[in-house]
């Protein structure tokens, strides 16, 4: 079904350490540390969700 939908899922591959660097300095939970960390390693530079935390992320632009 994801393959209709061009759905790609991705496998995290953080270092706790980068995580908590990132958490701490942008200010983030350690869950969503850890998803725009895969989104930084994945060249991904657009996510869409309602999480207003994401805006902090200086990597990513947080639609809608």
């Amino acid at each position: 079904m994801l393959e209709d939908l061009e759905v790609e899922a991705l496998v995290e591959n953080v270092e706790y350490q980068d995580m908590i660097e990132t958490a701490s300095q942008l200010k983030l939970l350690p869950s969503d540390a850890i998803i725009a960390l895969t989104c930084k390693h994945n060249d991904i530079d657009t996510i869409i969700t309602f999480d207003e935390d994401f805006k902090r992320v200086p990597w990513l632009k947080v639609a809608p």
